[in-house]
């Protein structure tokens, strides 16, 4: 069985998110396969107990517009550029901002239900856990067009 999970609230994001220009991966290429063939990897994390500070370095490069945050190589949160108030102290806890009620997926789920979940979301991201439900595996990312997947 696939596991699909929330811990609860919504995940729903600005779609802009997304960063890569064009797709590696497009939709009808990827319509038989399955996330692990289609997510990127390895995502920008910070440890769960990083700092505003080391925030804002990561997301100095505006490439990068979410970060997952794991202990150790456990999903903890997921933490967007926008999550960060502009008055947070730089040695503030990054832990306090993350969304720990995004959606999380398995890297066997078939990719037509993916983006089933991404267009309702109209979400651009979703976090891929391995069978476990607790170990980070990777992460989905569509292109800016949502025409397919920022994959690697």
């Amino acid at each position: 069985m696939v596991a699909v999970g929330r811990t609860g609230g919504s995940n729903s994001r600005d779609a802009s998110l997304a960063t890569c220009d064009a797709a590696q991966v497009t939709r009808t290429g990827a319509a038989s396969r399955r996330v692990r063939d289609v997510m990127l990897r390895s995502p920008k994390t910070l440890a769960h107990d990083a700092s505003v500070r080391d925030a804002s370095a990561l997301f100095a490069n505006p490439k990068v517009v979410e970060a997952v945050l794991t202990d150790g190589s456990a999903f903890v949160g997921l933490l967007a550029r926008d999550d960060l108030p502009d008055e947070a102290p730089g040695s503030a806890p990054i832990s306090v901002y993350a969304r720990r009620d995004v959606t999380r997926i398995t890297g066997s789920l078939p990719v037509p239900e993916t983006l089933a979940i991404l267009d309702a979301e109209g979400s651009s991201r979703l976090v891929v856990l391995e069978d476990d439900g607790v170990t980070l595996a990777g992460l989905v990312c569509l292109d800016l067009r949502r025409g397919g997947f920022c994959a690697g």
